[in-house]
């Protein structure tokens, strides 16, 4: 495969983050705030701060002044968490749920939307090969790391 096939990939990647960037800003949201929220809003049960940095991959930092800012507005509330009582669970208050609601909703019809363009076969597909690309880049980075590192 040649670099200009990679590139291409890579500029519509960077198209489609961008566009959740934008809306994100739209709604009022700043950096990996959108990420934050959806992963608080879909989450059945709660889930730890820790979580919440290996899935959006953000510091330590930017998810707690996220939370910060979403507890002094009553969007957050904390639970005990019965694997790990040093870990608290953090879940959206009923105002928080309102607030991801008017935010979360209408992207996920747009989602749902933009998939439906595409045929079933072709949504499966979708899925199936940008999973599989992310495993293999992942795996690649995860690599490089550990040769930075010794």
């Amino acid at each position: 495969m040649d670099i200009q096939t990679s590139k291409k990939y890579i500029r519509a990647f960077d198209e489609q983050t961008s566009l959740y960037e934008a809306y994100a800003r739209h709604c009022g949201l700043v950096g990996k705030s959108l990420y934050i929220l959806i992963w608080l809003y879909y989450t059945k049960g709660g889930i730890t701060q820790k979580k919440i940095v290996q899935k959006t991959y953000s510091s330590k930092q930017v998810v707690h002044a996220t939370i910060k800012n979403w507890r002094e507005k009553d969007y957050i509330v904390t639970c005990e968490n019965p694997k790990d009582k040093r870990n608290k669970l953090l879940r959206l208050s009923p105002a928080g749920r309102q607030f991801a609601s008017e935010i979360l909703d209408p992207l996920e019809a747009m989602e749902v939307e933009a998939l439906e363009s595409f045929s079933q076969e072709e949504r499966d597909q979708l899925i199936q090969l940008t999973q599989r690309y992310t495993q293999q880049l992942k795996i690649l980075m995860q690599e490089n790391e550990r040769k930075i590192d010794d």
